[in-house]
Formats: C-alpha cells, sequence, structure tokens
C-alpha cells in the first residue's frame, strides 16, 4: 500500500559523487572483502523472507503530587460522565465526548486506578488481553495460531515466562495496578487474571527478545522443546527453525510496530511553543481500533498525566504530564537486546511519565530500570534543558548485558563481525552510551567521519536493505528533531548490521517515512502552531491535507493512532478508530486539556 522510495537514492541530494567509500584514511583489508561478500549472500538467500507477512520493589525518587480536581476537568473539557465506581475511597469516572470516544478518568492509589479501569472498561479489557495479545504476537511473529496452533500456544506460553522472570524489574506500584486491573474486570464478570495483563503489557518487549536473539526461556540453551512442538517446526521450516539451540522466526516482521515522531519549538514554531508530533503505528488485531480511548491518571503518587491508551495497558505509548513532559517510544532491531527483556517500553515510558518532571530526571531515571530491548524514546519538554534541548530521541539499547555489563554498541556483535568492521567502528569517537542510552538532541549534529560511507543492498521486493550502511539525520535546525524506526547514532547504528537483524530490520520504509515527514516540516518550518504540528503528524492518513500517500486505505482501520501535544498548553489530541471515507468525512481527534484537571 505504500510506496517506499529507493533506499540507494533518497529524495535528498548526496553529498558528493564519488564511489561510496569515499574516506580516504580507511583501508579495506581482505577479510572486510567477505563482510561484502557475507552481506550479498545474505540478499540472494532473502529471498525465503521476500514473502513474509506483514518485582521487587525499588525506591523511587518520587517527584511529589499535584492536587487535581476531577470533576471540573470533566466539565472543562466538555466530558459527559456516563458511569463512575470507587475504588479504596477513590472514584474514577468513564465519560464521551460529543463524538462518542471514550475517556477514563483514573485516580487514587495504583491498585485503585487499575480496578477503576479494569471495572469501568471491563469488556474492553477482556477483548485486548484474550483477542488482541494474540492478534499481535501472529503479526510480529508469523506463525499461525490455526496451521501451527501447538507452536503458537507453546510461543505464547513462553512468552508468559520471559514476563514472570521481567517483574524483579517491574516497580511495585506497577505490579498493583496490573493486578487492580484484572480484580475490576473479574468482579465486573469478565474472567481476567494477572497473568493476563502481564502478558498484554510486557509479551511485545518478551517476543521482541526471543526474536532478536532467538532464546526461549524454558530452554536457555539448555533444555528440550517438547516433542509436538518440535514436530510443527519440522513441518514448518518456511515459518520457524532451529539453528543449534536458537530459534529463528523466519517470517517475523517486527516493523508491523512502526512509528514517526518530532518534537519542534524555537524558531520552527509560529508562537515560539513546543509541539510533539507522534504516529503509533501498531496491529489493531482488529480489535484495538474499536475499544481505544483517551485517559486521564490523577495518581496519589506522582504526577497528573494523559495519554491516549486502550483498556488494559498500564504501560503506555503516548503521553504527558502536568509540567509539560510528553513521551513515546518507536521500534528498532538491533543486538543491543538480551533475553530476558526487563522493564518493558510500554512500562519504562508510564513510569518516567508519571515521575518525571523534565527531560533531566528522565534520562537519569531512565538509566536506573533495568531494560533488555532496543528502543527509540521519544521526548519533548517546554521546559528548555541546557543538556537536552526541548526535545531529544534517546536511542537505547539493553541497560546491561546478561553479565551485568554495559554495552558500547558495537561490542553487542559477534567478534568476526566486529573484526570485519573494524576500519568503521575505529572512526568512532569516544562517546559512549550509559546504561545502553546514547541521546539525539534538538541541536546534535551528524559526525562528517560517517558521511555518505558504507554500501547498502536493496532487495528486488523494496521489503529489506542490507549492508554496511548508516542512516543519515536529516534535519539541521537546532529546534527540531525526528525519529521513525532506525539508529542515526553511528554507534547504535552498528547494532543493526549483524545479518540477522539485517534480515528483521525494514530500513527501507523506515527512511522513506523519515524523509517524507521531514519534507513537510520543511516546508512549514517557522509557521508550525499546533494545528499545523497536528496536519503533519497525520501524513499517513489518505485524507491528509498534505495529500494521500497511499499507505492505508481511506475508511480503513487507524492501525495504532495518531496524536500531537502542546507541551507548552498541556493539550493532547489524539486520532484512532477509523479513517474517513473520504476528506469531507475526517474522523474527528478526541482532545484533553490536562490543566483544567488541575487545581
Amino acid at each position: 500500500m505504500y510506496a517506499p522510495g529507493n533506499a540507494l537514492t533518497p529524495f535528498f541530494p548526496k553529498r558528493g559523487s564519488d564511489p561510496i567509500f569515499q574516506k580516504e584514511d580507511i583501508m579495506i583489508k581482505p577479510a572486510q572483502i567477505l563482510l561484502i561478500i557475507h552481506f550479498l549472500l545474505a540478499a540472494i538467500l532473502a529471498g525465503c523472507f521476500q514473502d513474509s507477512p506483514a518485582g521487587s520493589d525499588r525506591d523511587q525518587d518520587r517527584c511529589g503530587t499535584v492536587a487535581a480536581d476531577a470533576l471540573a476537568g470533566i466539565e472543562a473539557n466538555g466530558l459527559t460522565i456516563i458511569e463512575s465506581v470507587t475504588a479504596e475511597g477513590a472514584t474514577g469516572y468513564l465519560a464521551v465526548d460529543g463524538n462518542g470516544k471514550k475517556f477514563l478518568i483514573l485516580q487514587g492509589s495504583a491498585e485503585a486506578m487499575g480496578y477503576q479501569m479494569g471495572y469501568l472498561m471491563a469488556e474492553g479489557v477482556y477483548r485486548m488481553t484474550k483477542e488482541f495479545t494474540g492478534g499481535v504476537i501472529k503479526s510480529l511473529s508469523g506463525i499461525d495460531p490455526v496451521k501451527t496452533k501447538i507452536l503458537f500456544d507453546y510461543i505464547i506460553s513462553e512468552g508468559l515466562v520471559s514476563c514472570k522472570n521481567a517483574l524483579p524489574s517491574i516497580p511495585g506500584y506497577l505490579q498493583e495496578e496490573m493486578a487492580g486491573v484484572a480484580r475490576g474486570a473479574s468482579d465486573r464478570g469478565y474472567e481476567v487474571t494477572f497473568d493476563d495483563v502481564l502478558l498484554l503489557n510486557e509479551g511485545i518487549d518478551a517476543l521482541f527478545a526471543m526474536i532478536m536473539t532467538g532464546v526461549l526461556p524454558s530452554l536457555a540453551g539448555k533444555g528440550e522443546l517438547p516433542a509436538e512442538v518440535q514436530a510443527e517446526i519440522e513441518n514448518n521450516s518456511d515459518t520457524i527453525e532451529m539453528d543449534g539451540d536458537a530459534v529463528r522466526f523466519l517470517k517475523a516482521d517486527p516493523f508491523v510496530l512502526g512509528c514517526n515522531e518530532f518534537v519542534i519549538s524555537g524558531n520552527a514554531t509560529a508562537d515560539g511553543g513546543v509541539y510533539h508530533g507522534r504516529d503509533f503505528m501498531f496491529p489493531t488485531a482488529h480489535i484495538y481500533q474499536d475499544v481505544a480511548c483517551m485517559a486521564v491518571y490523577l495518581p496519589d503518587n506522582g504526577l497528573p498525566f494523559t495519554c491516549v491508551t486502550a483498556p488494559g495497558f498500564v504501560g503506555q505509548t503516548t503521553g504527558i504530564n502536568s509540567q509539560g513532559l510528553s513521551m513515546g517510544m518507536d521500534v528498532v532491531m538491533g543486538t543491543g537486546t538480551r533475553s530476558t527483556p526487563g522493564m518493558c517500553c510500554l512500562l519504562v515510558m508510564r513510569d518516567i511519565v508519571q515521575n518525571c518532571p523534565g527531560l533531566d530526571t528522565a534520562v537519569a531515571r531512565m538509566k536506573t530500570q533495568d531494560r533488555g530491548v532496543s528502543w527509540l524514546y521519544i521526548l519533548g519538554d517546554d521546559e528548555y534543558s541546557d543538556t537536552y534541548t526541548n526535545g531529544i530521541v534517546i536511542e537505547e539499547g539493553m541497560s546491561a548485558d546478561s553479565s551485568g555489563e554495559e554495552i558500547n554498541g558495537p561490542d553487542t556483535l559477534r567478534a568476526w563481525q566486529e573484526y570485519l568492521l573494524a576500519p568503521w567502528i575505529n572512526l568512532l569517537d569516544n562517546t559512549l552510551p550509559e546504561r545502553g542510552i546514547m541521546t539525539r538532541t534538538q541541536d546534535w549534529i551528524y559526525p562528517e567521519e560517517f558521511q555518505d560511507i558504507g554500501f547498502a543492498i536493496t532487495l528486488p521486493d523494496g521489503s529489506r536493505t542490507l549492508g554496511l550502511y548508516f542512516p543519515e539525520q536529516i534535519e539541521s535546525w537546532s529546534d527540531l528533531v525526528m525519529a521513525t524506526n532506525h539508529y542515526i547514532i553511528p554507534r547504535m547504528a552498528f547494532t543493526s548490521m549483524d545479518p540477522w537483524i539485517s534480515l528483521v530490520r525494514d530500513t527501507t520504509d523506515s527512511e522513506w517515512r523519515y524523509g517524507e515527514l521531514y519534507k513537510i516540516l520543511e516546508q512549514e518550518y517557522g509557521t508550525i502552531d499546533f494545528d499545523t504540528a497536528r496536519d503533519i503528524i497525520d501524513f499517513l492518513n489518505p485524507n491528509c491535507v498534505y495529500g494521500d500517500l497511499e499507505y492505508y486505505e481511506k475508511g480503513g482501520e487507524i492501525e495504532g493512532h495518531h496524536a500531537v501535544f502542546d507541551n507548552t498548553g498541556l493539550v493532547l489530541e489524539g486520532l484512532f478508530g477509523y479513517y474517513g471515507s473520504d476528506p469531507s468525512q475526517k474522523t474527528p481527534w478526541a482532545r484533553v486539556e490536562l490543566g483544567s484537571f488541575l487545581e
């Protein structure tokens, strides 16, 4: 449905016309030639991929509480209450706006807020935990639950084992909230367990850990597969295979989760505001689009925040707090992933948005979290940080490997890969990740040493780009930063150069979206206000004001949601449900003015 550009000839001009390897100080040894041959062979052999379907509680540096008034906020936002429930002395509300979009307003302790969500949207919680989770795992893994039911059920059970192993990394208050969700839904007559809610929240990272490392938690290199599972693997060798002790998901498609984001401020805007655009691309399993909603959290401990969410999610994908800090995450493939997922991306974000007033505290808190899977996190802040400006892209990998050692990027590759890549690794400066984290601020400058070097091979169907390839940053203003689904910091980009990672990542589509988003931002630079920022992040909407890029179908499901933040005004708007059938039938955005909930 989309029309990605050629990864070797992006829309923006190259800085030179010399051969691919342009740096005079790079001497390619014969061993490096083997690397090129290796990637060429990988491209040839990749034909089989071209038909692929798409804890314990830790001390928490609480930043205090902010007084809130739920009923005043509901009235000021023009919402109508349709139901309420009280748990532990705190009342939660389910309300709707004039377009019928649902809003949750949750208050009190973590367990109370979980109970309120579970009770008020019990059917949605049930559908998300019982149907949506399996649908997403099917989309990500490429395993058919009908054709290979035994194998599919086994992978889900392994995912749950991985999620339970991650519990020591998850703050206790988030575990309490997950338990509250299950209890609230069950009290409403829907049988939902803590394990169901845990798998919904932690399961994506658990599955990514299995796909990227090939390690099933019950085996851990020393167990044996059940005979019936082994038989299904042997009978479906085009879908999954065993490579020694490792399992390879041959039809895995992690990029059914994509994302596009930007944070702009200063001269990029018409009014000096800070705006964060977030396009959360997510498989719906034909459920998410019908149950997604807006939510306002007014917790006893921590900061009030609002988000676009779905019933059952305790972790969040898109949110902004009362101090003007906004956050989202984008999937990225890299060897900076270990077999134990640690704290998943959804809970990482939830923990930060609820507890951090600004970028400095957000980055510091992330460094304390135990994370095991590679992600990009994009954060905006209405307060300028001398260290992080008004917006950052955190390009990260695991906080530490299985032995507790921190990574430097290329050291996550296998030894022979590091050797072959040594001439390019030696171009890196001495800046290292801290707890797996590197940051790209609005004023970050792409290093000259990595401009126009390397080689890339695009598969004939345009679905994958293989090779020694460094996607460059396009934006050069000091008040704008963007991200889609690929690393840009060269040290982190090395982690995407493992041949297996190259075969399951999709830089072609990611860079095409990055380029298309940039073109619109460049066109509107200096004139962007909230409404314009909303139009820009809506660029893949088939009814977009900038024209139809033919990525999605008119009238079809919105896969995930689109969102825009006014960090200064504490406003969040979200688009979810279905695209309109034509530009005159656009789906309305839902809106929360968080400030009206604050006393």
